[in-house]
């Protein structure tokens, strides 16, 4: 629990100090759209769209891999099953 909150303390004094030494005010052109703002928001922004599209990337596989999982679940259930139906059955003595 102590090291959560001392982890979250460090990134929160680390992002503070990179805010106030980044504070210069920048202006970004894309076509016609102009946009003037801190360069702190503009890294942070482009950090934040960076992490979603990597999220976003990675869901199919995510998906494909929990399916995996629950087929696999329900393959080990049959066996599982199967294999108590097996024990249940009376052996039969061999006759040589």
């Amino acid at each position: 629990m102590y090291s959560v909150l001392i982890t979250f303390l460090l990134i929160l004094f680390f992002a503070v100090a990179f805010s106030l030494q980044n504070s210069e005010p920048i202006i970004l052109n894309f076509f016609s759209w102009t946009f003037q703002g801190s360069l702190v928001v503009v890294l942070l922004t482009a950090l934040a769209f960076g992490v979603m599209l990597s999220i976003i990337a990675s869901v199919p596989s995510f998906i494909k891999k929990s399916r995996l999982i629950a087929q696999q679940q329900k393959t080990i259930a049959q066996l599982e099953r199967t294999v108590a139906e097996q024990k249940q059955l009376p052996v039969k003595p061999n006759s040589s």
